[in-house]
């Protein structure tokens, strides 16, 4: 169960550095009442995507336990690898065409406020279908052996540390307060400019790491 806990954070980490998520959210913030709205977009944001994968895994459940009635060891780690290999891919595709990527995320400063947990359910609705480390996490609980519950506590586990900057960004408004705007605008721009290198990065250092650890459980089995 440990080792699985700490592959759902391994790919978790990159996935969470989510440029449509964060900048979205990072926007809500420049606006008026930033700790209601930053709040109200990271509950909508979580619980979409903690839905989803609720779904998923029901539905996956019984296509994977169909095949495969008691996942084996090599099963399991087939499917980290697996996971590693998609994240190594991805981060280099962020890294190749990280100009593009920054320039196609940039936020309209002047754009509609609106309504925020609106706004955090609908960006997080549309980044679902692309969400391939999130589908790997799934797919890698759902074929373990551990116990319903304990599957359960693995997507709550995954969505939260997904969540994670956007819990930082409330947190942040909570403390700042009326210095919110102040405080934020820096890091959104530097943000906006820089997210496909860092992305890219961490995601490829954590694709290697859950891959070459995939690929040494199965020699050892």
């Amino acid at each position: 169960m440990l080792k699985l806990a700490l592959t759902v954070i391994a790919i978790a980490l990159p996935d969470c550095i989510n440029p449509s998520l964060i900048g979205g959210e990072l926007f809500v913030a420049m606006g008026p009442r930033p700790r209601r709205r930053t709040a109200a977009f990271a509950a909508a944001a979580w619980t979409v995507t903690f839905l989803f994968g609720l779904a998923m895994g029901l539905g996956l459940g019984d296509l994977v336990l169909a095949f495969v009635p008691r996942p084996s060891a090599r099963v399991k780690y087939d499917l980290i690898a697996l996971a590693g290999a998609v994240l190594l891919v991805g981060g280099v595709v962020m890294l190749v065409r990280r100009r593009a990527l920054a320039k196609s995320t940039s936020i309209d400063p002047g754009g509609p406020q609106g309504n925020a947990a609106l706004l955090g359910a609908g960006v997080a609705g549309v980044e679902l279908p692309t969400a391939f480390p999130y589908f790997a996490a799934i797919t890698l609980i759902v074929g373990s052996n551990v116990s319903g519950a304990s599957k359960l506590s693995l997507l709550v586990l995954y969505c939260l540390v997904y969540a994670l900057p956007l819990i930082a960004i409330v947190v942040v408004c909570a403390v700042m307060g009326d210095r919110t705007e102040r405080t934020l605008k820096p890091f959104s721009d530097w943000l906006s400019l820089h997210w496909p290198a860092v992305a890219g990065s961490v995601t490829c250092v954590i694709g290697i790491g859950v891959l070459g650890f995939g690929l040494i459980e199965l020699r050892s089995l």
